[in-house]
């Protein structure tokens, strides 16, 4: 993720001694305004992508307020594909032609009818997990289903202080437990390579063939994934 769509629309990178080769350009979107040539920053993306060897983009524009945001993805994979490079992008903005992530880090529903839902929409070959690992902490009852993010550190100080037993949302496809604090009960819920591993078989099964981690995230994983 050393790439950003920076202020004024220019293609700005991380301060970095040096760049990897091949993979994905992974970008971010850190302009506060609407893209004033668009362009301009497609062909900039373009050639650097030809430059590093890059196969295509993956765009990181999940929190973005701007409505030009999809136009600009939309335009953007219609140059990689002439390129035979390919786009991901976030399902909230599912430009043509673009591979959309979908998420897994849920906190209710099914994960399943999610993903049975969204390939019927779009197809299976046009998505991709973003395969989110999942430790979150929250309060029962909690309308709001927002829970309190965890660390890793975070979670394993609080299994234990609140030793407890472990079971399987089969809905979620995640480990969950509960613990109580003072005069409240806390459901915990929290991902390992076991879950990972289901939720990718079940993408599989589904025909989605491709997904994606954050290294930061699973790092501690990565012997068994």
């Amino acid at each position: 993720m050393a790439y950003a769509v920076g202020q004024g629309g220019c293609l700005t990178r991380c301060d970095a001694t040096a760049f990897p080769r091949g993979g994905l350009m992974g970008l971010s979107d850190r302009c506060t305004s609407l893209i004033p040539r668009v362009d301009a920053l497609c062909r900039t993306i373009i050639t650097e992508c030809v430059r590093r060897g890059f196969q295509g983009v993956l765009a990181d524009f999940e929190n973005n307020p701007y409505p030009d945001r999809l136009s600009f993805l939309a335009r953007l994979s219609a140059r990689l594909s002439a390129r035979g490079m390919a786009l991901y992008c976030p399902l909230s903005l599912p430009a043509e032609g673009a591979t959309l992530l979908v998420g897994t880090g849920l906190s209710g529903g099914s994960l399943r009818a999610l993903l049975e839902e969204t390939a019927c929409r779009y197809g299976a070959e046009r998505l991709a997990l973003d395969l989110e690992r999942v430790m979150m902490d929250f309060p029962l009852p909690c309308p709001s289903g927002c829970g309190t993010p965890l660390t890793r550190e975070e979670l394993l100080a609080l299994r234990e202080k609140h030793p407890s037993s472990v079971y399987f949302s089969r809905e979620l496809m995640a480990k969950y437990s509960t613990y109580s604090a003072g005069s409240g009960t806390h459901f915990v819920l929290f991902d390992d390579a076991e879950t990972l591993r289901q939720k990718a078989r079940l993408a599989q099964g589904l025909g989605i063939q491709t997904a994606f981690l954050m290294f930061p995230e699973i790092s501690d994983l990565l012997p068994e994934l």
